[in-house]
Parts: structure tokens; sequence; C-alpha cells
């Protein structure tokens, strides 16, 4: 348990493989500092005013989200009584999961041989987690699209947060419905531990995921992936693409390395099916000093680009590639240079105007790794495609499709895809006929 293993001193760490692990042994460490003063635990702005660190960078280093500089490391570990051995260890493990990440092996899955995929029913990193600690995932990614999100959302009202909102809109349904549910507290709990991000505290037995589903009216293909997944299905896969170097000829403007840790795309077309928007959340990490910028770009110079506040879209410029294709790109310049290790949220919609209409799909391509992605197609009720498919080419521009499945439309006309794993070196989406 991890109460009992922070007063006995036992950090976890012989056992840590992942920046997530490391995470959970800061939180034992600061536990441990509160027990044996008989105080309240220190809170990320305690630590930030004695450290001189930001509170959002204590926040991502005690969360596993960011991986501490050594010298940020040590002065954290020794703020918390860490002891000398104590110390080495952290310093040993933080050592480890850098030069991991420099070669390239922040996730590295022995290839199955199936069209280059590996198979995935949820993965952290380095090790296997469970299908519920998968499903899990993927449920609190729903619960933040539409339309489930309207529901909860008119239920947040100080001080009650998105958890409590989420517990007491289950809990009206179960009470319309006439089934018993247990105490508010121990209800509350129950949801609350089927949400839960730290892997070691997830509980989601298929009862309280039937709560979500039916209490959420969740569409047939949102409800089919929870289930598949929690029933160890891998309906949720980790991508590892084949497409060469040369068929993915986006350029980064910036030579400054950054790494994608989490990436939403979200396309909108119009009554025409052409495209007519295109949302972009996209969470950055700085692997040097100075990264300021990264390109972006569209196969379509008839767009504008509005970035939310952080960062600056530059004038629209053509990148041209070896075999004579145009694309169009802007450089999104962010306000203040990033350092190492530190990240950066940028928010971003573009406004598309294609004069003729494009090929039925959406490509993604991913030159560099992105741990997380999520691709979503919203399409207008003047024209519903006959059939989608979620597929995989070899190459951006034309190429053959290397692999394609079916995918049904919910009954808002959306589709998406979670790849919880992320993807590299691939080119993906959704295609479909008119």
């Amino acid at each position: 348990m991890e109460h009992e293993s922070s007063e006995t001193g036992d950090l976890r760490l012989r056992y840590a493989h992942s920046r997530e692990d490391l995470g959970h042994s800061l939180r034992l460490l600061r536990r441990r500092y509160a027990w044996q003063r008989h105080i309240a635990e220190p809170s990320y702005r305690d630590l930030a005013e004695q450290t001189g660190y930001s509170y959002s960078t204590i926040s991502e280093y005690f969360n596993g989200k960011v991986l501490p500089a050594s010298d940020r490391l040590y002065a954290i570990v020794t703020l918390l009584d860490a002891d000398e051995a104590e110390r080495r260890s952290f310093a040993e493990l933080r050592d480890a999961l850098d030069e991991r990440r420099r070669l390239g092996r922040d996730v590295s899955d022995p290839d199955d041989g199936r069209d280059g995929y590996t198979g995935y029913s949820g993965h952290d990193g380095h090790r296997d987690v469970s299908p519920e600690v998968a499903t899990s995932r993927l449920l609190r990614e729903l619960l933040d699209l539409e339309p489930y999100r309207a529901k909860w959302k008119e239920l947040v009202r100080p001080p009650t947060g998105q958890i409590e909102a989420i517990a007491l809109f289950i809990g009206r349904y179960l009470a319309a419905t006439d089934e018993a549910v247990q105490e508010p507290d121990v209800f509350r709990r129950r949801i609350a531990r089927a949400l839960e991000r730290d892997r070691r505290a997830t509980v989601l037995s298929s009862t309280t995921l039937a709560w979500f589903i039916e209490a959420f009216d969740m569409h047939y293909d949102d409800a089919r992936q929870l289930r598949h997944l929690h029933a160890g299905s891998p309906a949720i896969r980790y991508v590892r693409g084949v497409a060469g170097e040369t068929r993915i000829p986006i350029l980064q403007a910036s030579t400054t390395p950054y790494r994608t840790v989490d990436l939403r795309e979200y396309h909108y077309l119009g009554p025409d099916g052409r495209p007519r928007k295109h949302r972009t959340d996209r969470i950055i990490r700085a692997e040097a000093d100075g990264f300021q910028k990264f390109t972006f770009v569209v196969d379509t110079a008839a767009m504008t680009v509005e970035v939310e506040a952080g960062a600056t879209p530059g004038p629209v410029y053509q990148i041209r590639t070896k075999n004579g294709t145009v694309y169009h790109a802007t450089d999104i310049v962010l306000d203040t240079p990033l350092s190492r290790d530190e990240t950066a949220v940028l928010n971003y919609t573009t406004t598309l105007r294609y004069t003729q209409p494009p090929p039925p799909e959406m490509r993604y391509a991913f030159r560099s790794p992105v741990d997380k992605f999520l691709l979503s197609v919203q399409f207008d009720t003047a024209r519903v495609p006959s059939r989608l498919w979620w597929a995989e080419w070899d190459d951006l521009d034309g190429g053959e499709i290397t692999h394609r499945e079916p995918v049904p439309l919910s009954a808002s006309l959306r589709a998406h895809r979670f790849l919880d794993g992320g993807a590299q070196r691939s080119i993906l989406g959704f295609t479909w006929e008119w």
C-alpha cells in the first residue's frame, strides 16, 4: 500500500522503470516527510516556493509527466530529507530514464510482424498495464469530448469538482432506474477509483463501466471500444508505422528537438463534404534549451490559423518535397523559449477554405514519436459518408493503404481513434466513401 510503504521508508525505487514510477516515489517521499513530522503533506505550491521552481514544473515532476533535470531532482529529494543512499538511487533512476529517452526507447515493444503493428491493450511506456487501467484512460478521454462533457459539466459548481459532478450525474441516473447504489461517499470513491490516473489505484469493474456507458448513453462505437478494451481486446493499439523517412516529407523548421507528449486533432467537415475547420491541442516538451518554434503543415494555402495565448503563428509559406509536391506551412512561435524538459500547451484552430474538393480522407503523418494521440472527424448532416475506415498508408502523397478496418459512425456523425501508446513513423487516419 502506498501509505504503508511511505511510513516504513520504502520509496519503491527498486521497482521503478518509468517517469510515472519516479513520480510515484517522489510522492511517497513527500508523504514520509509529512508523516515523520506529524504535519500535512507540503503542497506543490509549498515546494515551488521553497525550491524556486514553478508550481506547474513541480506538479509535472511529481505526477510523472516530465523527467526532472539532475540538479532539480537533487534539490527536491534533499529538501524532503532523502538520505544519501536514496538520493543516489533517485539519481541513478533519473539518469537511466534520460539515457533511454535519448536512445529513443521510451516505448520499446517487440514487433509481432502484423503489418508493422504491435498488439496493444494498454501500454505505459515500458510495461503492459492492465485492461482496466487502459479502459480507464480511454473513459477519461471520452468524458472530455462532446456530447458527454456537456452532461456532467453543467453539474460543476464550486466546490464541486469534475469527479463529484460525474458521480452526481451517474447517481441520478441510477436513482431514476431504481437501481440501488451505495452510500454517497462510498459511491463517489468508486467513481473516483474508476477514473484514477495513478494506475496502482485504478479500480474499474464491469458493473461500474456499465454505469458509465448507460448513464451517459454512450454511442455504439464508444461503448464497444470500452467493453472490448476492458475484456483485454487489442481494440486500441500502439502504432509503429512502416512509412520510410522519405515518404514523410514534412520537415520541422526548428533544429532544436522537442517531443509531443500529447496530441489531439479534431477535424470538421462542412455540408459540402470539404474540410471546414481543424482544431489542435498539443503538449510539447523541449529536449534541449532554446526551443521556441515548430512547423504546422497542411496541403492548402487557403487557411487561417488562430493560436490561443502563449504563441504566435507566422506567415504561410511553401515546403516543396523532392518529388515536387507542395505543402503549405506556418511557424508557430512560442512567446518564451523553453529550457530542456519544460513543457508548453498549445491550442490552435485552422479555418480551411478548399477551392476544390480534396480526397475523402484525413491523413496525419508522424515523423517523430507522439506519446498519446487522438484523431476525431466530425461530419455534417448534409453530407454523410456511406462507408468509413481507419487506415494506415505508406506515403503521405498518394501511396498504398497498408492497413484498413471499418469504423462505424456514432449517432452524432463523429468517428475517433485514441492511441494511448502513441505513434511514430506512421501515416494514418480516416478514409471514407460518399
